[in-house]
């Protein structure tokens, strides 16, 4: 197996709601990371959910760390306001996300951990 390794200190396996705000703060605090997200766009679960499905909460209650989520025609905005959203919020911070990778798995290495994804290692 032909294998490229890449060293850094935290790796982000998904690139969903999650994921971005932890990226927001070790971006911040000027910690190297990188997203491996298995999606071929920003967006996460959202992607895959129904077109109907809106958020639970207004979006002054649902905005990710450090950018409040716009106001929409709807109190509760719609998935796909959601996703158009999530890529804004990537765009904005331009974090460092590889995708479409599928993580195959993680292995301990000593005191480090070595995720295998692909032809590739981490």
């Amino acid at each position: 197996m032909n294998q490229k390794q890449t060293e850094t200190d935290v790796i982000i396996i998904g690139g969903g709601q999650a994921a971005l705000s932890t990226a927001y703060f070790l971006k911040r605090k000027k910690i190297p990371f990188i997203i491996l997200d298995e999606q071929n766009q920003a967006g996460g679960a959202w992607l895959h959910t129904w077109e109907s499905l809106r958020l639970f909460s207004p979006n002054t209650w649902s905005s990710l760390s450090g950018w409040m989520m716009p106001i929409t025609e709807q109190t509760y905005p719609t998935r796909n306001e959601v996703i158009q959203y999530l890529s804004a919020y990537e765009q904005r911070y331009q974090f460092p996300i590889v995708r479409p990778v599928h993580v195959d798995r993680v292995e301990s290495n000593g005191k480090y951990l070595d995720v295998y994804a692909g032809e590739k290692f981490w």
